[in-house]
Order: C-alpha cells, then sequence, then structure tokens
C-alpha cells in the first residue's frame, strides 16, 4: 500500500476495512480492530488530515447522530493498479492486428490533444524565453521534474520522470510525438538530445532562440 499510509499497520487495517465495508463507525472499527475508541479516533484524524477519510452524520433514530468514515476518492491511489500493462497490453494488439501505422496514428491524436491543452494554458505568453517558462511552471504542475538551462543561443528544456515511461521504453513513437509536439507549441526545430524511453536518465530538448 503506497507511503500515505506512513506505513502504519493500525492505519492500513483501518483503510482496508472501510474499502471492504463501504463506511464504519469509530466504534465498529474499534471493535474489529480491538483498540480503544480514542485510539481509532487519532488514527482517523491523521487519515482526514491527508484526504484519506471523510465523515458524514449517521442517525440512530433519537438522541445524538453517529458518524460513518468512509475513504475518499484520493484513497484510491493508495490501491495498486495496472494502467500500463493494459496500455501495453492494447497498444501491443493494436500493432499486431492492425500495424505499426495505427500506433503511430494513435500517439497522433494524443500528441493532438495535448497540444491543444498547452496551447490554451500558454496563450498570452510572448516570446520564447516567456513561453519556455510557461511551459516549464505547466509541467511542474503536471507532476513534472523539470529543469530550464541556457548557454549561448540555446535553451536546454530537461524532464527527470516520465508518466508513461513504461509504454515509451517499448513504443518511441510517444517520444518523437512529444517531440514534434513542442516544435509545434514553440515554434522552434527542437531536437532531442537525451531520451528516458532510450535509456538514458533524463529527457533534454534543445530549443533555439531563434
Amino acid at each position: 500500500m503506497n507511503s500515505l499510509c506512513d506505513e502504519n499497520p493500525t492505519r492500513q487495517n483501518i483503510i482496508t476495512l472501510l474499502k471492504k465495508s463501504g463506511g464504519m463507525s469509530i466504534e465498529e472499527l474499534s471493535k474489529k480492530i480491538s483498540i480503544t475508541p480514542m485510539g481509532i479516533r487519532q488514527h482517523l484524524l491523521s487519515l482526514e488530515k491527508k484526504g484519506i477519510v471523510s465523515y458524514a452524520a449517521r442517525k440512530h433514530g433519537i438522541g445524538r447522530p453517529g458518524f460513518i468514515y468512509r475513504l475518499t476518492d484520493a484513497s484510491d491511489e493508495l490501491f495498486p493498479k495496472s494502467y500500463d500493462r493494459l496500455a501495453l497490453d492494447v497498444l501491443r494488439d493494436v500493432k499486431k492486428y492492425e500495424g505499426p501505422e495505427k500506433v503511430s496514428k494513435i500517439f497522433s491524436w494524443r500528441r493532438e490533444r495535448i497540444f491543444k491543452q498547452k496551447k490554451e494554458a500558454l496563450a498570452g505568453l510572448t516570446g520564447i524565453e516567456e513561453a519556455l517558462h510557461g511551459l516549464k511552471n505547466l509541467l511542474e504542475t503536471e507532476g513534472h521534474l523539470v529543469e530550464l538551462d541556457k548557454e549561448d543561443d540555446t535553451y536546454r528544456l530537461k524532464t527527470y520522470n516520465c508518466p508513461i515511461s513504461k509504454v515509451a521504453n517499448e513504443f518511441n513513437e510517444a517520444c518523437m510525438q512529444e517531440l514534434q509536439m513542442y516544435r509545434e507549441l514553440l515554434n522552434r526545430q527542437v531536437t532531442m538530445e537525451q531520451c528516458m524511453g532510450q535509456g538514458s536518465q533524463s529527457c533534454i530538448f534543445s530549443i533555439p532562440t531563434a
């Protein structure tokens, strides 16, 4: 399970119980885990602060309402996913039955969609320097680890993580389409000096100032 749980076995146990049940009270969790309600409350407070757990009132007829604790949508990230495997299986099948040209087309469609999104986000920026800093900030908000350097008349945009690395390792079309997107986005003859999809530590894009 994800490190958001602090690898605390009790909190992991709470998350598992809430996942299976759809929601439980402090008293129900206390009985299941065999620790005091106060102890459960402290663990739930920690999980609530991390955005993993939320609660809502649950009335029991007359008297004070109790509370039911549930996992939030954000907690879904704590559980294993197989998105990379699914994407690779689909792409392999497309390549096998439809041919490599169809795979290239799929990545082309993806490039066009991402290009439109980034084009809108960078609208209003003028000049290559402003556009590149805007692009760097945009990539960072998307979770990329990015550096932007300038040497003489060339900028170098370096990214150190790739959200589709397992796909890119097998289908270099993804990297080529990203390169083409940067060319269109920046209106420059961008070149790729290094590529994580080909085993490098980072992707490095070289962008001329003019």
